[in-house]
């Protein structure tokens, strides 16, 4: 079985509505779409570090409890966990506040050794973080050397528009690292200040990106590759929550590469038959958790999925 290694942050989510919270739980990108693909009898692991406090025990009770491993998760004793507080509009779309970690010591992250069939998700603030960037960038670096399947979301947010001049340079390299990059149009707005897919990606590709999926919510979803453009719709849905959309659609990415036996190599030339039926996983993916106040997908998507064989190449 195929591993995959989500890298990043984990964080609590407190989930506001009209000024009052209306749900709290296990979250950050690379936690939900670890979740998603745990549930869904992947073999995944979630690497990076949190506290060692009630919550961050919560955390991990969590993970594990969704067939998540934690092997690589670092635990920070003393530390205080990172909370993330999202502010609902009356499109259920989030305003973020975040509360940093607090770590009295070092920041240290253990990453695995990644091999030809492993699939790396990595991106958020830890994709950028001074502390770690040397380990990571080695370890970025033997996934290209061992041919794994490398996937980047910058999940680039407002408030980090204050750092952008210092971790701009860790961004482009993590762009070139990547066989695919996928984004929102939020993301790449903040960063390279570009309004559109087509500008982005041919601003991307002069940093060496191969596949890029440029996400626009409502507006649908862009894939460009060295041969061809494509524009997916997106079905109209009233939704609750749109905290989680993002990385299930990264998971339902995941998902389809596994289900199609995509490996890096095959990247290069894939036949736009198949990048649709991808494409539309990961919509399905992402609609799926727009529907309730859950940052992953439930277990009636799941039984969907494995007990009714919804996937056979949509």
């Amino acid at each position: 079985m195929r591993k995959i290694y989500c890298v990043g942050e984990t964080v609590y989510d407190i989930i506001f509505k009209d000024e009052k919270p209306v749900e709290a739980r296990p979250g950050g990108p690379v936690l939900n779409t670890a979740v998603s693909l745990g549930r869904l009898g992947e073999k995944v692991y979630v690497v990076g570090d949190q506290a060692d406090d009630v919550i961050g025990n919560l955390i991990a009770d969590f993970l594990v409890e969704n067939n998540v491993s934690t092997k690589y998760l670092t635990l920070y004793s003393g530390a205080k966990s990172r909370l993330l507080l999202a502010f609902l509009n009356e499109l259920s779309e989030p305003d973020y506040s975040f509360y940093k970690i607090k770590v009295n010591g070092e920041i240290k992250i253990i990453f695995p050794e990644p091999k030809k069939e492993d699939i790396i998700v990595f991106g958020s603030f830890t994709s950028i973080k001074k502390e770690v960037r040397d380990d990571l960038v080695k370890f970025l670096k033997t996934a290209k050397e061992n041919n794994s399947l490398v996937i980047y979301d910058p999940n680039f947010r407002p408030v980090h528009k204050k750092v952008l001049n210092e971790v701009k340079d860790y961004i482009v390299e993590n762009i070139a690292f990547a066989d695919i990059v996928k984004g929102s149009n939020e993301d790449f707005n903040n960063i390279f200040e570009s309004n559109s897919a087509l500008s982005t990606w041919k601003l991307l590709k002069e940093f060496d990106c191969k596949n890029l999926i440029y996400t626009a919510n409502k507006y649908g979803v862009n894939l460009f590759t060295e041969d061809f453009h494509k524009v997916f719709d997106v079905p109209r849905i009233e939704p609750i929550s749109t905290v989680g959309a993002g990385d299930n659609f990264t998971a339902g990415l995941v998902y389809a590469l596994i289900r199609e036996n995509i490996f890096a190599e095959d990247l290069i030339h894939l036949d736009p038959d198949i990048w649709r039926r991808i494409i539309r996983v990961a919509i399905d993916f992402a609609i799926s958790v727009c529907l309730s106040y859950d940052n992953y997908i439930d277990q009636n998507f799941v039984i969907d999925y494995l007990r009714n064989n919804r996937y056979k190449g949509c």
